[in-house]
């Protein structure tokens, strides 16, 4: 038997064990949570506040943040919020960890909620002319679509801005405020929300193997496989993908490898920077959540 025919099996078998687990998951829900987010995360102090603020303030319920290893404050941050209740922390360290992450939220904590995404660090779920709380809005689309069994949300394409350096001041969302249009490099690229008790594993950072005959659609309601949707132009949901940053940050980046690749002399280049640091579209709809979020750090940085 080939590999590629063994590897289709193999899925198959999955998919059909999957079943049967969908079947014990949906029995054994415990519900806690409409939307929560898996995200794993490394030495990401510098935005990751900002990131679990705007998340909080958005309206997801709930966060799993698994810390790769962090070495600055990451931990610290997280824990902050987990002292709240809004976050689970669990130390998951090693290389290529970003997968048994999905996995492990996805044994331990599916039957928590209703709704999963899983996204990064620098991906932040949003509801474009929408202020409706992010679970609502999620909660509605697969109403909309009952069948689905995960939705699949696309990049948004956020360029540096013009910024060579870091921004000296401000966050993510208020200094990064260019994006790509739509057909340029990773627009097509999506993300998904799942009914974790119809999904089998994921073995991709973008889509999970779901069971036998359950599949994600968009926010049209067209099937999608795999991890492209091109052409689309999110108006309900997306993900704001900050890619690049800035040219400084991006370099900064490039020493830390991959969490998706074993082997850590696999690291971004500067051609990508280049290739993704699109900034066609002038886009401050985060803003909204930018000044709140600013006017919470400020407010915290005086106690």
């Amino acid at each position: 038997m080939s590999e590629k025919v063994s590897v289709k099996v193999n899925r198959k078998l999955r998919q059909l064990l999957g079943r049967l687990r969908y079947g014990r998951r949906a029995a054994g829900k415990n519900e806690k949570y409409t939307l929560s987010v898996v995200v794993i995360v490394k030495n990401e102090g510098a935005y990751l506040r900002e990131w679990l603020l705007y998340h909080k303030l958005a309206g997801v319920s709930h966060i799993y943040l698994y810390d790769n290893g962090s070495t600055d404050d990451s931990a610290a941050i997280a824990k902050s919020f987990a002292a709240e209740g809004f976050v689970t922390y669990t130390f998951m360290p090693g290389r290529c960890r970003q997968m048994p992450s999905y996995n492990d939220a996805l044994k331990r904590f599916g039957n928590e909620s209703r709704y999963m995404a899983f996204i990064d660090a620098d991906e932040f779920l949003f509801s474009p002319g929408n202020e409706e709380p992010l679970a609502a809005t999620v909660d509605l689309l697969f109403k909309k679509y009952p069948k689905a069994s995960g939705l699949a949300v696309n990049w948004a394409m956020f360029g540096s801005s013009g910024f060579e350096k870091k921004p000296e001041s401000g966050g993510v969302l208020a200094n990064f405020i260019y994006r790509a249009e739509i057909g340029k490099p990773g627009t097509d690229c999506i993300k998904t929300i799942v009914k974790p008790e119809t999904v089998v594993s994921y073995d991709h950072p973008h889509y999970p193997v779901y069971m036998l005959g359950a599949c994600s659609v968009d926010e049209s309601g067209k099937k999608v496989a795999g991890w492209s949707n091109p052409g689309i132009e999110p108006l309900k949901l997306r993900v704001n993908h900050y890619f690049t940053k800035s040219r400084e940050e991006w370099t900064l980046r490039r020493s830390a490898g991959m969490a998706d690749k074993e082997d850590p002399n696999v690291r971004r280049t500067i051609e990508e920077f280049v290739r993704h640091d699109n900034n066609d579209i002038f886009d401050d709809s985060m803003r909204r959540y930018s000044e709140r979020i600013g006017q919470v750090m400020r407010r915290d940085k005086e106690r």
